[in-house]
């Protein structure tokens, strides 16, 4: 398959994610509880694929630099960047958020250039301030406020401090993990390894913090069974995500992967307006804003 065809495909399964994760963090108190869940969850389903595909093999075929990279990719993205985006969501909802993680962009082509070596043309400097003006618009027009509650309520997520910070935070450690991607598959393996080697990486960190934190590990247990359906859903449907993302960044460049996966926001509003209607935000500022991080890519992508 085309890789820029898989990277967009890795972008709907992102945007599916997040709409599960908003539903998600509105019914715990502590919105990383769900990074566990969506991360513990996926290392079996990686490592069932790479038997069904016999591609076990591949998972030591990597050289010792390799696997570094690849763990620190995980570590970043899956520990730091998602404890980021969940935190985001639940103070601003998932369409807010995609504006302000949309900024990856930015980071991620500046160090394909710095450290790969790739090419940034006019169309990525036109797409990038086009991608900062976005959360520009949003935090020149926004009120701060909270975030509606998860029972249909009319209350629409607004923007806070907290929430765009959190946002802000997520879009660097997005941006940065590509470069460790590059950079782990590089040295051998293919990308359902990789993948898996991120993933069994970053739940090692978060196993860690379970053992040193009862209260998580509580939480984790104890969660109410629908917010575990969401965050399972979640979990799935970014795990495949992932999958893509990574199958992506191994055959086309990060500058050209990234970009295309970027135009999830246009995904995520069209599948908030299905399925969390009440409890997102669709102002006219919200819409616009979405529109330029998309115009941004595809200029970025041209």
């Amino acid at each position: 398959m085309n890789g820029s065809v898989i990277a967009l495909i890795s972008a709907v399964c992102f945007a599916a994610s997040n709409v599960c994760t908003r539903r998600g963090v509105l019914r715990v108190k502590d919105a990383s509880l769900g990074v566990y869940v969506s991360v513990f969850i996926a290392p079996p389903l990686f490592l069932l694929l790479a038997l069904l595909w016999g591609d076990v093999h591949s998972i030591a075929s990597f050289t010792w630099l390799g696997y570094v990279w690849l763990a620190l990719a995980g570590v970043v993205h899956f520990v730091g960047g998602r404890s980021f985006n969940y935190l985001a969501i639940r103070h601003l909802g998932a369409n807010l958020t995609t504006i302000f993680g949309g900024l990856n962009l930015l980071y991620t082509i500046l160090l394909s250039f710095l450290v790969l070596g790739e090419k940034i043309t006019q169309g990525m400097a036109i797409g990038s301030s086009f991608i900062i003006i976005g959360p520009m618009l949003l935090a020149w027009t926004g009120r701060k406020g909270n975030p509606g509650p998860d029972k249909g309520a009319a209350d629409k997520p607004r923007l806070s401090r907290k929430g765009i910070l959190a946002g802000l935070a997520c879009g660097i450690f997005f941006g940065i993990s590509p470069l460790f991607i590059k950079l782990g598959l590089r040295e051998g393996g293919s990308a359902l390894a990789g993948t898996f080697i991120s993933y069994v990486s970053a739940m090692l960190v978060l196993g860690m913090t379970m053992g040193y934190s009862p209260g998580r590990r509580s939480g984790v247990v104890h969660m109410e069974r629908r917010a575990l359906i969401w965050f399972t859903l979640a979990g799935l449907f970014v795990g495949m995500a992932q999958l893509l993302r990574y199958t992506a960044i191994n055959v086309i460049p990060v500058s050209v992967a990234s970009p295309l996966i970027a135009t999830n926001p246009l995904f995520l509003v069209t599948l908030s307006f299905v399925v969390n209607r009440k409890i997102e935000s669709f102002r006219l500022t919200t819409i616009l804003g979405v529109v330029l991080v998309v115009a941004g890519t595809v200029l970025v992508y041209r």
